[in-house]
């Protein structure tokens, strides 16, 4: 009986407010993935608000699996995705940063990949 009160012989109950209902949108968007054993890379496309029309870019979550905790990065730059694929010297510079040669052979893979399907 907690939601009824009497006050001077009188009964009263507890009104209950409606709950809020809070409207949300959401962003929509595809992915591809290629893993090795050493490193991840998930490429995402994103829809612009129409949900059907894709943006020209797409952003690269990479993962380096080689050290304990695993070193996560983002890459967003199509320019330098680009000069990956075309060994240019100031690309190679900070993808060697980040990977072995190996690893930089795959991820000219993803990328291909990724060019294949239209992507850039």
């Amino acid at each position: 009986m907690e939601d009824r009160i009497i006050i001077n012989g009188v009964w009263y109950v507890r009104e209950t407010q409606p709950e809020e209902t809070k409207e949300i949108v959401l962003t929509e968007s595809i992915a591809s993935l290629y893993e090795t054993d050493d490193y991840v890379w998930k490429a995402i496309r994103f829809y612009k608000d129409d949900g059907e029309t894709l943006y020209d870019g797409f952003d690269i979550e990479f993962i380096d699996k080689r050290i304990e905790p695993w070193k996560e990065e983002y890459w967003d730059h199509i320019s330098w995705f680009k000069g990956v694929l075309e060994d240019n010297p100031d690309s190679m510079k900070d993808a060697v940063e980040s990977m072995c040669s190996d690893g930089i052979k795959d991820f000219k893979l993803f990328l291909n990949k990724l060019k294949d399907k239209g992507w850039f």
